[in-house]
């Protein structure tokens, strides 16, 4: 009896733990975690403007969703405008170019 009732719960742990792993995986993140990120790679930043709503656009490539927008930083040189582009589901900033 106590071994039916093991072998079940190894059973259901080893099916459910790559489900639940494969939904976090692909659950979009609050844009508040890509506005952090950027104060943590960029110093002084002045502004950030985001759009909250993820867009689908072709990335080195590949068909992702993504979030897009601009920051502003102020250095010794004045101020330098960027945009940037940021993977929907994990935060990664995958590019920021200058304006």
């Amino acid at each position: 009896m106590l071994s039916k009732i093991v072998r079940a719960l190894l059973i259901s742990s080893v099916i459910l733990f790559p489900v639940v792993v494969w939904f976090r995986l692909n659950r979009p993140i609050h844009p508040q975690t890509v506005i952090d990120r950027l104060y943590r790679q960029y110093e002084d930043i002045s502004f950030v403007s985001i759009d909250y709503h993820a867009n689908r656009n072709r990335f080195l490539g590949i068909e992702r969703e993504v979030f897009t927008g601009r920051f502003h930083t102020h250095e010794n040189a004045g101020k330098k405008r960027y945009k940037f582009t940021a993977d929907a589901y994990t935060g990664e900033i995958m590019e920021a170019t200058e304006l």
